[in-house]
């Protein structure tokens, strides 16, 4: 899991049940000696596992695994994977904004193992949520969101995700609070507490009920040293649901603004001004020129109501108010020196930065990137990030590989990017390309032909010829490996 560097480290916990009674101890008596006891399996328990093995199977066909790569980040799991999931036939997957927040290439590795580019649709970061969408062709069942608002402390939650890098990997726990704000300079950010076991690589992933329902997303841990001691924090659904749809409708979100800044109301005020219970949310300063100046709210008031909806704390108001887009038509009901009030306002728009995807340059080893501009058009060989030319005796000698290649028919493999689909998936200079989805390539220009043949999310295998150690006479070999992709 990847860790937001500007928040304390976070992680989430880990579940174990087990239990061995004997029948003899249930009854209150000791057992003879030399008399073997056999634990009833409980109903409960049996139930308990069926529920969480109907989810796991349920529901970890839509969790992916997430790759990002880039030149500002580290290779394996050290903020480079993350996790994800499916929330659309359109191929549309949630996952956490710090997860690909810098990458300049993301891929996806479904549940099968099969591996698709993807790119960045948008970004929120005062949620720390994305949406990324799948380039090629993949059939996911997509999972649906439940009612987080709805959840009680005790309820038993599953947790999906990749943690270290182990793809689909279960937990279980229980929602252990409710509404934690881990940065009080970020009160949008209102967690669902888990001890579902949530570890490095888990982030983005989803957390669910027991009717396999999105009800979080995991984001982070409470952890003195980066690892899973207990207490997981995921974003609930109602938070996420909302802004993930404003991402792909409008590629940010809007949130409205009163232009007030509000309280905890304490029982001390809520006693001398003769309010009816502790419920609402103070305002302690209206800002002049704002939505609620203009209509008439003051500081000291006391709003107990937002466009039908109770408010009973200061973060219900924020919380409603995230959720509202600007520019919008609300009652509020507040309380003024313990008299009921109400006002109709329109609210303001607040905008969040808008995060998209980073187009990589193609990266030359020794030298600059290139200078041709982002807009240009890439081709299929771009994108792969690698370069190609006819396998000269002078070009098998400047990369060492004469008396290997020496006569061969192939693309000789000249360049290849740090960030391209290339690299992570092995391919090096000085390998040899010898065909291309079963078609002998002979040269540069076969293997160029091939690839102009094939559009965005075709899949590619290719054959290729790579140098592996020597002979017991001492000469150098080669072997033929496959590796395969799908075009983005």
């Amino acid at each position: 899991m990847t860790v937001n560097p500007q928040r304390i480290r976070w992680a989430g916990l880990g579940l174990a049940l087990a239990s061995a009674v004997g029948a003899g101890a249930l009854l209150g008596r000791q057992l003879p000696a030399g008399m073997v006891s056999y634990a009833t399996p409980s109903p409960t328990a049996d139930a308990l596992s069926l529920a969480f093995s109907q989810v796991a199977q349920m529901a970890r066909p839509a969790v992916v695994n997430i790759r990002a790569a880039g030149p500002g980040l580290a290779r394996g799991m050290g903020g480079a994977t993350g996790s994800g999931f499916v929330i659309d036939r359109e191929g549309h997957i949630v996952t956490n904004l710090h997860v690909v927040q810098n990458a300049a290439r993301l891929t996806v590795r479904l549940a099968d193992g099969t591996q698709l580019p993807a790119r960045l649709v948008a970004g929120d970061a005062e949620t720390d949520l994305a949406v990324l969408k799948l380039i090629g062709r993949a059939s996911v069942e997509p999972l649906a969101f439940g009612d987080s608002d709805a959840l009680r402390v005790g309820e038993w939650v599953v947790a999906i995700g990749s943690p270290f890098g182990l793809d689909q990997t279960v937990t279980t726990g229980v929602i252990s609070a409710k509404d934690r704000v881990t940065d009080r300079r970020n009160t949008l950010q209102q967690f669902l507490q888990t001890d579902a076991a949530i570890n490095f690589g888990n982030s983005g992933g989803p957390l669910l009920n027991l009717a396999g329902e999105v009800i979080g997303v995991n984001t982070q841990i409470a952890s003195r040293d980066g690892s899973y001691s207990g207490i997981g924090f995921a974003l609930p659904s109602s938070t996420v649901r909302d802004v993930t749809r404003q991402l792909i409708e409008r590629g940010q979100v809007s949130r409205s603004l009163l232009g007030v800044h509000v309280d905890r109301l304490t029982p001390q005020y809520a006693r001398v001004y003769g309010l009816p219970n502790e419920q609402g949310a103070l305002i302690q300063h209206v800002e002049e020129g704002g939505a609620a100046y203009a209509a008439g709210l003051r500081s000291g008031d006391v709003v107990v109501e937002y466009a039908g909806r109770r408010v009973s704390s200061d973060r219900d108001l924020i919380r409603e108010l995230a959720a509202t887009p600007g520019d919008t038509t609300v009652e509020v009901r507040y309380f003024r020196n313990g008299k009921p009030a109400a006002v109709t306002l329109r609210t303001e728009e607040r905008l969040s930065p808008s995060f998209r995807t980073t187009r990589p340059r193609f990266e030359r080893r020794g030298g600059p990137a290139s200078d041709a501009p982002l807009a240009e058009p890439e081709t299929t060989l771009r994108r792969l990030g690698l370069n190609v030319a006819d396998a000269s005796p002078l070009k098998l000698m400047q990369l060492g590989v004469k008396d290997l290649y020496s006569g061969q028919p192939g693309a000789l493999i000249t360049e290849v990017s740090p960030v391209g689909l290339a690299a992570e998936s092995g391919l090096q200079e000085g390998m040899l390309i010898t065909s291309v989805n079963r078609s002998a390539v002979r040269s540069a220009d076969d293997f160029l032909s091939a690839l102009a043949a094939l559009r965005p999310g075709d899949d590619l295998v290719l054959a290729v010829s790579r140098p592996l150690g020597r002979t017991a006479q001492g000469e150098r070999r080669a072997v033929t490996n496959f590796f395969s992709f799908t075009l983005p």
